[in-house]
Protein backbone atom coordinates (compact mmCIF):
# COMPACT_ATOMS: atom_id res chain seq x y z
CA UNK A 1 0.00 0.00 0.00
CA UNK A 2 3.23 2.54 1.09
CA UNK A 3 4.32 1.58 -2.41
CA UNK A 4 1.14 2.44 -4.00
CA UNK A 5 0.95 6.15 -2.55
CA UNK A 6 4.33 6.42 -4.21
CA UNK A 7 3.46 5.41 -7.65
CA UNK A 8 -0.38 6.43 -7.79
CA UNK A 9 -1.44 9.71 -9.81
CA UNK A 10 -5.36 9.02 -8.22
CA UNK A 11 -6.22 8.54 -4.29
CA UNK A 12 -8.98 7.36 -2.36
CA UNK A 13 -8.61 9.80 0.65
CA UNK A 14 -10.85 9.35 3.36
CA UNK A 15 -11.11 12.63 5.67
CA UNK A 16 -11.88 12.08 9.43
CA UNK A 17 -13.01 15.09 10.89
CA UNK A 18 -15.15 15.94 14.31
CA UNK A 19 -17.22 18.54 12.72
CA UNK A 20 -18.00 18.80 9.10
CA UNK A 21 -18.34 22.51 8.68
CA UNK A 22 -18.68 24.04 12.29
CA UNK A 23 -15.08 25.94 13.12
CA UNK A 24 -12.19 26.40 11.59
CA UNK A 25 -10.29 23.10 11.60
CA UNK A 26 -14.04 21.80 9.70
CA UNK A 27 -13.90 24.40 7.16
CA UNK A 28 -9.89 23.95 6.45
CA UNK A 29 -10.80 19.95 6.06
CA UNK A 30 -13.34 20.50 3.43
CA UNK A 31 -10.79 22.70 1.70
CA UNK A 32 -8.86 20.13 1.44
CA UNK A 33 -11.24 17.41 0.18
CA UNK A 34 -12.68 20.14 -2.30
CA UNK A 35 -8.88 20.96 -3.66
CA UNK A 36 -7.85 17.03 -3.95
CA UNK A 37 -11.58 16.25 -5.59
CA UNK A 38 -10.28 19.01 -8.20
CA UNK A 39 -6.95 17.49 -8.71
CA UNK A 40 -8.60 13.68 -9.74
CA UNK A 41 -8.79 11.97 -6.19
CA UNK A 42 -11.25 10.09 -4.55
CA UNK A 43 -12.27 11.71 -1.67
CA UNK A 44 -14.86 10.96 1.00
CA UNK A 45 -15.56 12.67 4.59
CA UNK A 46 -16.66 10.89 7.57
CA UNK A 47 -17.38 13.45 10.71
CA UNK A 48 -19.42 13.34 13.50
CA UNK A 49 -21.84 15.56 13.38
CA UNK A 50 -23.44 15.83 10.56
CA UNK A 51 -23.43 13.24 7.32
CA UNK A 52 -21.24 14.69 4.62
CA UNK A 53 -22.41 14.86 1.12
CA UNK A 54 -21.54 11.53 0.95
CA UNK A 55 -23.34 10.18 3.71
CA UNK A 56 -21.03 9.35 6.20
CA UNK A 57 -21.73 9.73 9.73
CA UNK A 58 -19.75 8.44 12.79
CA UNK A 59 -21.09 9.01 16.09
CA UNK A 60 -21.58 6.21 18.75
CA UNK A 61 -25.00 8.98 20.74
CA UNK A 62 -28.39 7.22 20.92
CA UNK A 63 -31.45 9.25 19.80
CA UNK A 64 -32.71 11.08 21.80
CA UNK A 65 -35.40 10.01 24.95
CA UNK A 66 -34.93 6.33 26.36
CA UNK A 67 -31.72 5.55 24.80
CA UNK A 68 -30.07 8.67 25.91
CA UNK A 69 -31.16 8.41 29.21
CA UNK A 70 -30.75 4.67 29.68
CA UNK A 71 -26.96 5.01 28.60
CA UNK A 72 -26.23 6.69 31.73
CA UNK A 73 -26.99 3.56 33.56
CA UNK A 74 -23.93 2.23 32.21
CA UNK A 75 -19.99 4.55 31.37
CA UNK A 76 -21.64 7.01 28.62
CA UNK A 77 -18.16 7.78 27.31
CA UNK A 78 -16.83 4.38 26.83
CA UNK A 79 -20.11 2.84 25.85
CA UNK A 80 -20.22 5.80 23.25
CA UNK A 81 -16.36 5.05 22.45
CA UNK A 82 -17.24 1.15 22.14
CA UNK A 83 -20.12 2.37 19.15
CA UNK A 84 -17.48 4.43 17.40
CA UNK A 85 -14.96 1.71 17.03
CA UNK A 86 -17.16 -0.60 15.94
CA UNK A 87 -18.06 1.77 13.30
CA UNK A 88 -14.94 3.09 12.33
CA UNK A 89 -13.71 -0.84 12.08
CA UNK A 90 -16.09 -1.66 9.89
CA UNK A 91 -16.61 1.83 7.76
CA UNK A 92 -12.77 1.12 7.27
CA UNK A 93 -12.70 -2.04 5.91
CA UNK A 94 -15.67 -1.15 3.52
CA UNK A 95 -13.90 1.98 2.49
CA UNK A 96 -10.61 0.68 1.69
CA UNK A 97 -8.93 3.56 1.54
CA UNK A 98 -5.68 4.49 0.18
CA UNK A 99 -4.98 7.03 2.60
CA UNK A 100 -6.82 8.01 6.01
CA UNK A 101 -6.43 11.89 7.25
CA UNK A 102 -7.61 12.84 9.98
CA UNK A 103 -7.72 16.65 10.72
CA UNK A 104 -9.79 16.85 14.04
CA UNK A 105 -10.74 14.37 16.76
CA UNK A 106 -10.77 16.82 19.91
CA UNK A 107 -14.61 18.62 18.84
CA UNK A 108 -15.64 14.41 18.95
CA UNK A 109 -15.34 13.36 22.73
CA UNK A 110 -18.62 14.20 23.09
CA UNK A 111 -19.85 11.22 20.70
CA UNK A 112 -17.03 8.74 21.18
CA UNK A 113 -14.12 10.17 19.03
CA UNK A 114 -10.68 9.33 20.85
CA UNK A 115 -7.04 9.55 19.47
CA UNK A 116 -7.17 5.35 19.67
CA UNK A 117 -8.89 5.93 16.25
CA UNK A 118 -5.46 6.99 14.43
CA UNK A 119 -4.17 3.50 15.92
CA UNK A 120 -7.04 1.79 13.83
CA UNK A 121 -6.81 3.70 10.98
CA UNK A 122 -3.03 2.88 10.66
CA UNK A 123 -3.99 -1.40 10.43
CA UNK A 124 -6.06 -0.03 7.05
CA UNK A 125 -3.85 2.19 5.41
CA UNK A 126 -1.13 4.96 6.02
CA UNK A 127 -2.46 8.31 7.80
CA UNK A 128 -1.78 11.76 8.01
CA UNK A 129 -2.89 13.32 11.38
CA UNK A 130 -3.27 17.12 10.85
CA UNK A 131 -2.56 19.03 14.50
CA UNK A 132 -5.34 22.21 14.49
CA UNK A 133 -4.31 23.27 17.82
CA UNK A 134 -2.26 22.25 20.92
CA UNK A 135 -5.00 19.02 21.69
CA UNK A 136 -2.67 16.29 20.42
CA UNK A 137 0.55 17.68 22.06
CA UNK A 138 -1.38 17.22 25.71
CA UNK A 139 -3.16 14.22 27.39
CA UNK A 140 -5.90 16.09 29.00
CA UNK A 141 -8.61 18.39 27.94
CA UNK A 142 -7.05 21.75 27.01
CA UNK A 143 -6.74 22.90 23.57
CA UNK A 144 -4.09 25.37 24.10
CA UNK A 145 -2.05 26.15 27.30
CA UNK A 146 1.07 28.84 27.98
CA UNK A 147 3.87 26.85 26.10
CA UNK A 148 6.79 27.50 28.96
CA UNK A 149 4.59 25.88 31.42
CA UNK A 150 4.65 22.96 29.23
CA UNK A 151 8.12 22.83 28.48
CA UNK A 152 9.42 23.55 31.75
CA UNK A 153 7.22 20.87 33.60
CA UNK A 154 4.43 22.97 34.71
CA UNK A 155 1.61 22.34 33.27
CA UNK A 156 -0.85 25.34 33.06
CA UNK A 157 -3.63 26.98 31.14
CA UNK A 158 -2.86 30.66 30.37
CA UNK A 159 -3.75 33.10 28.20
CA UNK A 160 -0.41 34.55 26.73
CA UNK A 161 1.76 32.91 24.26
CA UNK A 162 5.24 32.93 25.54
CA UNK A 163 8.48 31.89 23.59
CA UNK A 164 9.04 28.01 24.30
CA UNK A 165 12.12 28.16 26.40
CA UNK A 166 13.83 25.02 24.51
CA UNK A 167 17.22 26.01 23.90
CA UNK A 168 19.35 23.76 25.97
CA UNK A 169 16.42 20.71 24.57
CA UNK A 170 16.93 21.30 21.03
CA UNK A 171 16.59 17.92 19.58
CA UNK A 172 15.42 16.42 22.50
CA UNK A 173 11.45 15.25 23.56
CA UNK A 174 10.33 17.86 26.15
CA UNK A 175 7.32 18.13 28.26
CA UNK A 176 5.98 17.44 31.41
CA UNK A 177 6.20 13.93 32.38
CA UNK A 178 2.88 13.06 30.29
CA UNK A 179 3.11 11.20 27.50
CA UNK A 180 1.30 13.45 25.37
CA UNK A 181 -1.06 11.86 22.60
CA UNK A 182 0.68 12.36 19.72
CA UNK A 183 3.78 10.57 21.19
CA UNK A 184 2.15 7.80 22.44
CA UNK A 185 -0.04 6.89 19.25
CA UNK A 186 3.04 7.90 16.91
CA UNK A 187 5.22 5.91 18.92
CA UNK A 188 3.52 2.31 18.73
CA UNK A 189 3.97 -0.06 16.22
CA UNK A 190 1.23 0.10 13.09
CA UNK A 191 0.82 -1.75 10.14
CA UNK A 192 1.24 1.67 7.95
CA UNK A 193 3.07 4.55 8.95
CA UNK A 194 1.73 8.34 10.09
CA UNK A 195 2.67 11.17 9.38
CA UNK A 196 1.80 14.60 11.48
CA UNK A 197 1.19 17.97 9.33
CA UNK A 198 0.75 21.39 11.15
CA UNK A 199 -0.55 24.65 9.38
CA UNK A 200 1.73 27.41 10.92
CA UNK A 201 5.71 26.34 11.23
CA UNK A 202 4.94 27.52 15.15
CA UNK A 203 2.86 24.19 15.90
CA UNK A 204 5.00 22.05 13.32
CA UNK A 205 8.22 23.10 15.52
CA UNK A 206 6.49 22.96 18.98
CA UNK A 207 5.03 19.66 18.28
CA UNK A 208 8.28 18.32 17.07
CA UNK A 209 9.85 19.99 20.27
CA UNK A 210 7.30 18.43 22.39
CA UNK A 211 7.25 14.76 21.50
CA UNK A 212 9.95 14.17 19.24
CA UNK A 213 7.77 13.12 16.40
CA UNK A 214 8.31 14.96 12.97
CA UNK A 215 5.49 16.98 11.98
CA UNK A 216 5.44 18.76 8.65
CA UNK A 217 4.56 22.47 7.85
CA UNK A 218 1.48 22.03 5.68
CA UNK A 219 -0.60 24.96 5.36
CA UNK A 220 -4.36 25.55 4.81
CA UNK A 221 -6.21 26.08 1.69
CA UNK A 222 -8.56 28.78 0.62
CA UNK A 223 -10.33 29.03 -2.63
CA UNK A 224 -8.85 32.18 -3.81
CA UNK A 225 -11.45 32.60 -7.09
CA UNK A 226 -14.06 33.14 -4.52
CA UNK A 227 -12.24 34.86 -1.67
CA UNK A 228 -11.12 38.28 -3.65
CA UNK A 229 -11.16 41.84 -3.95
CA UNK A 230 -14.40 42.99 -5.04
CA UNK A 231 -16.68 45.92 -5.00
CA UNK A 232 -16.03 47.74 -1.46
CA UNK A 233 -19.69 50.05 -1.88
CA UNK A 234 -21.58 46.81 -3.19
CA UNK A 235 -20.21 44.81 -0.38
CA UNK A 236 -21.37 47.61 2.14
CA UNK A 237 -24.37 47.84 0.57
CA UNK A 238 -24.89 43.91 0.84
CA UNK A 239 -24.61 44.05 4.42
CA UNK A 240 -26.43 47.41 4.98
CA UNK A 241 -23.07 49.17 5.90
CA UNK A 242 -22.12 52.82 5.68
CA UNK A 243 -20.87 53.66 2.15
CA UNK A 244 -18.03 55.93 3.41
CA UNK A 245 -17.32 55.79 6.84
CA UNK A 246 -14.49 53.28 8.14
CA UNK A 247 -15.74 49.83 8.86
CA UNK A 248 -13.81 47.78 11.26
CA UNK A 249 -14.66 43.82 10.76
CA UNK A 250 -13.99 40.97 13.39
CA UNK A 251 -15.42 37.63 14.02
CA UNK A 252 -15.54 34.03 14.98
CA UNK A 253 -17.76 30.83 14.85
CA UNK A 254 -18.43 32.14 18.72
CA UNK A 255 -17.64 35.76 19.92
CA UNK A 256 -18.47 34.47 23.45
CA UNK A 257 -15.17 32.01 23.54
CA UNK A 258 -12.80 33.74 25.76
CA UNK A 259 -10.06 32.34 23.46
CA UNK A 260 -10.78 34.51 21.26
CA UNK A 261 -10.89 37.63 23.06
CA UNK A 262 -14.06 39.92 21.87
CA UNK A 263 -14.27 40.96 25.36
CA UNK A 264 -10.77 42.67 24.87
CA UNK A 265 -12.12 44.34 21.76
CA UNK A 266 -15.06 46.08 22.97
CA UNK A 267 -13.43 47.19 26.18
CA UNK A 268 -10.64 49.20 23.02
CA UNK A 269 -13.84 49.97 21.42
CA UNK A 270 -15.61 51.56 24.26
CA UNK A 271 -12.70 53.74 25.33
CA UNK A 272 -11.19 54.10 21.82
CA UNK A 273 -12.90 53.98 18.55
CA UNK A 274 -12.27 55.49 15.48
CA UNK A 275 -14.22 58.77 14.98
CA UNK A 276 -17.51 57.92 12.68
CA UNK A 277 -16.32 54.22 12.45
CA UNK A 278 -18.55 51.09 12.42
CA UNK A 279 -17.20 48.15 14.46
CA UNK A 280 -18.97 45.05 12.29
CA UNK A 281 -18.94 41.94 13.95
CA UNK A 282 -19.87 38.51 12.57
CA UNK A 283 -20.63 35.15 14.51
CA UNK A 284 -22.90 33.46 16.83
CA UNK A 285 -24.31 34.79 20.15
CA UNK A 286 -23.09 38.47 19.26
CA UNK A 287 -26.20 39.88 20.95
CA UNK A 288 -26.89 43.90 20.19
CA UNK A 289 -23.94 46.46 21.88
CA UNK A 290 -24.53 49.99 21.98
CA UNK A 291 -22.16 51.29 18.37
CA UNK A 292 -21.56 47.75 17.49
CA UNK A 293 -23.52 46.55 14.44
CA UNK A 294 -24.42 42.52 14.59
CA UNK A 295 -23.98 41.10 11.23
CA UNK A 296 -25.16 37.64 12.50
CA UNK A 297 -23.91 33.69 11.98
CA UNK A 298 -23.17 34.43 8.42
CA UNK A 299 -23.52 30.86 6.82
CA UNK A 300 -23.98 32.28 2.82
CA UNK A 301 -20.27 32.24 1.68
CA UNK A 302 -21.17 35.29 -0.23
CA UNK A 303 -21.86 37.36 2.83
CA UNK A 304 -18.75 36.51 4.16
CA UNK A 305 -16.74 37.49 1.53
CA UNK A 306 -18.68 40.42 1.34
CA UNK A 307 -18.16 41.38 4.84
CA UNK A 308 -14.03 40.97 4.23
CA UNK A 309 -14.46 43.18 0.85
CA UNK A 310 -16.15 46.04 2.81
CA UNK A 311 -13.98 46.00 5.59
CA UNK A 312 -11.03 48.91 6.08
CA UNK A 313 -9.29 46.36 8.51
CA UNK A 314 -9.81 43.31 10.14
CA UNK A 315 -9.22 42.62 13.56
CA UNK A 316 -8.50 38.74 14.93
CA UNK A 317 -8.38 39.52 19.21
CA UNK A 318 -7.52 35.68 19.65
CA UNK A 319 -5.61 35.23 22.94
CA UNK A 320 -4.67 31.90 21.53
CA UNK A 321 -4.49 30.54 17.92
CA UNK A 322 -2.59 28.71 15.80
CA UNK A 323 -3.37 29.51 11.42
CA UNK A 324 -7.13 31.21 11.32
CA UNK A 325 -9.04 30.95 8.20
CA UNK A 326 -10.30 34.22 9.20
CA UNK A 327 -7.25 36.01 8.89
CA UNK A 328 -6.66 33.73 5.31
CA UNK A 329 -9.75 35.19 4.01
CA UNK A 330 -9.39 38.55 4.62
CA UNK A 331 -5.87 38.77 3.67
CA UNK A 332 -7.23 36.91 0.52
CA UNK A 333 -9.76 39.28 -0.64
CA UNK A 334 -7.18 42.08 0.44
CA UNK A 335 -8.12 43.47 3.55
CA UNK A 336 -5.14 44.40 5.66
CA UNK A 337 -5.19 42.39 9.77
CA UNK A 338 -4.82 43.49 12.87
CA UNK A 339 -3.93 40.97 15.63
CA UNK A 340 -1.57 39.59 18.42
CA UNK A 341 1.48 37.94 17.60
CA UNK A 342 0.67 34.32 19.52
CA UNK A 343 0.49 30.58 17.33
CA UNK A 344 0.99 30.89 13.84
CA UNK A 345 -0.45 34.12 13.33
CA UNK A 346 2.96 36.28 13.22
CA UNK A 347 3.29 34.18 10.26
CA UNK A 348 0.39 35.19 8.10
CA UNK A 349 0.85 39.08 9.30
CA UNK A 350 3.88 41.05 7.83
CA UNK A 351 3.49 44.36 9.80
CA UNK A 352 2.96 47.26 7.82
CA UNK A 353 2.80 45.32 4.56
CA UNK A 354 -0.24 43.06 5.62
CA UNK A 355 -1.32 44.25 8.79
CA UNK A 356 -0.42 45.13 11.99
CA UNK A 357 0.79 43.44 15.40
CA UNK A 358 -0.78 44.35 18.73
CA UNK A 359 2.11 44.69 21.84
CA UNK A 360 0.85 43.59 24.67
CA UNK A 361 -2.46 41.54 24.96
CA UNK A 362 -4.71 43.84 26.99
CA UNK A 363 -7.18 45.62 25.61
CA UNK A 364 -5.08 49.23 25.55
CA UNK A 365 -2.75 47.47 23.30
CA UNK A 366 -5.32 46.36 20.90
CA UNK A 367 -6.98 49.82 21.07
CA UNK A 368 -3.84 51.58 20.43
CA UNK A 369 -2.95 49.56 17.77
CA UNK A 370 -6.43 50.03 16.34
CA UNK A 371 -6.29 53.71 16.82
CA UNK A 372 -2.61 54.01 14.35
CA UNK A 373 -4.07 51.42 12.31
CA UNK A 374 -6.95 53.41 10.83
CA UNK A 375 -5.64 56.66 11.25
CA UNK A 376 -4.79 56.41 8.00
CA UNK A 377 -6.91 54.91 5.50
CA UNK A 378 -4.98 55.74 2.44
CA UNK A 379 -2.34 53.37 3.94
CA UNK A 380 -5.05 50.64 4.38
CA UNK A 381 -6.17 50.85 1.27
CA UNK A 382 -2.76 51.49 -0.38
CA UNK A 383 -1.74 47.95 1.71
CA UNK A 384 -4.90 45.70 0.07
CA UNK A 385 -3.11 44.77 -2.95
CA UNK A 386 0.15 43.37 -1.07
CA UNK A 387 -2.17 41.32 1.21
CA UNK A 388 -3.07 40.11 -2.19
CA UNK A 389 -0.48 39.17 -3.59
CA UNK A 390 0.42 37.82 -0.02
CA UNK A 391 -2.34 35.52 -0.45
CA UNK A 392 -1.89 34.12 -3.83
CA UNK A 393 1.95 33.52 -3.58
CA UNK A 394 1.31 31.26 -0.71
CA UNK A 395 -1.98 29.96 -0.69
CA UNK A 396 -1.87 29.27 -4.63
CA UNK A 397 -3.73 25.50 -5.06
CA UNK A 398 -0.64 24.42 -7.33
CA UNK A 399 2.03 25.08 -4.21
CA UNK A 400 -0.36 23.42 -1.46
CA UNK A 401 -1.28 20.53 -3.82
CA UNK A 402 2.63 20.13 -4.72
CA UNK A 403 3.20 20.12 -0.79
CA UNK A 404 0.01 17.51 -0.18
CA UNK A 405 2.29 15.62 -2.31
CA UNK A 406 5.41 15.88 -0.57
CA UNK A 407 3.28 14.87 2.53
CA UNK A 408 2.30 11.62 1.18
CA UNK A 409 6.03 10.93 -0.26
CA UNK A 410 7.09 11.14 3.55
CA UNK A 411 4.51 8.24 4.20
CA UNK A 412 5.98 6.36 1.26
CA UNK A 413 9.75 6.23 3.11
Amino acid sequence: MVEGLRKSESLKILFVQDHLKSGGAARAAGRWAQLLARSGHNVRQVAGDEPSATGLLLTGKPPRGWPRVLEWFGDPTEGRKNIVRKKFKELLSQEKPDLVWFHNLAGGAKWGWAEGMVTMARGHAPVLWTLHDMWGLADRSESYWQEDSVVEGRRGQGAERSDPKVEKCEGEKVGSGEESRVSRVCGENGKYPVQLTAPSHWLAELSKKMSGVGCAYLPNPIDLEIYSPGDRQAARQRLNLSESGPVVLAGAESLQDKRKGFDLLWQAWERMAPPGATLALFGRHGGARPGIRHLGHLVDEKDLVAAFEAADLYVHPARMENAPCTIQESLACGTPVLAFPVGGIPEMIQPEKTGFLAGRMDSKSIGEALVLAMGDRGRLSRMRETCREMAVQVWRPETLAESFRAAVERLSG
